[in-house]
């Protein structure tokens, strides 16, 4: 009876196809990027996979299959795939790699530019034993934010750096030196757009205040945010980005393959977790015949979040470029948080 009514609910009020805005401008004032972008933690990893399970050629694929889709955010980090650093084969440096080989093609076609700015947004890494990772010299005050800047500059091959963001806050670091060292990388030239990570909404709060006393703002925080962690809503964070005009940035929104297809049928997967998976699978069946995955993504899309799910397949940035094709209505996304609300009371 419950999933009679539940479908009747749906095909009254069905997700629109209507096409959706699929840019958004980050912050302020940042960069307009595609509202699903593409995350590159894996790229260059051993212990994820590269060189075994993927390669070079598989992410090349990745990228371009992402730019035929119109994605054109790119997240990665100084540290994402370290251990291929010497080998010119970090995140970084795979990335700059498959920028370079479009604008190679682009110009060979006859044309002066890519269609449209590649914004790839890259993160400095506050621990200070980093260098131990990525070279350099023990990182403490502001000078070491300016040198791994100038440092990404050159993996990436990208002056200025479309977005530079503080990985985490760390103890060592002062949210006065972190803000201070953005700043100067952005009045010197090395970057456009600042921002944030795992940030709390106090912290956000602080940062942006310090940097308003210069005239600037935030650009985003990117933080863990997905139908299974609803902390960034829950803790106000979402909320106070909207008001302060800073973006919010959706690392994990897939939870490491859990809010997919295949988690129906994996052994680690709760049973709470199915049977949200099969609403989310209902919704999506019944709007046009969307799967988990792109409804899951799609979610976060109107909540007003970007979301950068992790891909390393040109058959996974097809699957996740599927949420941009559609948008879920207020029914819809109301239904779903029903359902979480009542998992999360009862559990």
């Amino acid at each position: 009876m419950a999933s009679t009514r539940v479908g009747a609910a749906l095909r009254c009020c069905t997700a629109s196809t209507e096409p959706m805005d699929k840019r958004v401008t980050l912050g302020k004032g940042g960069p307009r990027v595609s509202r699903v972008g593409v995350g590159t933690i894996a790229w260059g990893d051993v212990r994820k996979g590269y060189g075994k399970t993927f390669d070079d050629e598989t992410l090349r694929s990745t990228y371009d299959a992402a730019r035929k889709r119109g994605i054109n955010f790119f997240d990665t980090a100084e540290v994402y795939g370290y251990e291929s650093l010497q080998q010119q084969r970090s995140s970084e440096q795979i990335l700059a790699g498959c920028i370079q080989r479009e604008r190679t093609g682009t110009q060979a076609a006859g044309q002066d530019s890519v269609k449209e700015p590649i914004v790839v947004g890259t993160k400095y890494f506050t621990i200070p034993w980093t260098n131990m990772l990525v070279g350099g010299g023990f990182r403490l005050g502001r000078q070491a934010i300016l040198d791994a800047v100038q440092e990404s500059s050159k993996r990436l091959d990208m002056l200025p750096i479309p977005l530079y963001m503080i990985h985490f806050p760390f103890p060592t670091y002062s949210q006065k030196v972190l803000m201070e060292g953005l700043r100067e990388a952005k009045e010197m030239g090395f970057v456009d757009a600042i921002g944030v990570s795992n940030y709390s909404r106090a912290e956000m709060e602080q940062a942006q205040e310090i940097l308003g006393k210069h005239g600037l703002s935030l650009a985003c925080n990117q933080v863990k945010y997905s139908l299974l962690d609803r902390k960034p809503e829950q803790s106000g964070l979402l909320k106070a980005s909207r008001d302060l005009g800073i973006s919010l940035v959706a690392h994990s929104p897939l939870e490491q393959g859990k809010l997919t297809t295949n988690a129906l049928t994996r052994s680690d997967v709760p049973d709470e977790t199915k049977t949200l998976l099969k609403l989310v699978q209902l919704i999506g069946s019944l709007s046009g015949g969307y799967t988990i995955e792109q409804v899951a993504l799609n979610y976060l899309l109107a909540k007003g979040a970007v979301a950068i799910p992790g891909c390393r397949t040109a058959k996974h940035v097809e699957e996740v470029a599927g949420a941009l094709d559609f948008e879920l209505d207020d029914n819809e996304v109301a239904m779903i948080d029903e359902k979480l609300d009542y998992q999360e009371k009862n559990k």
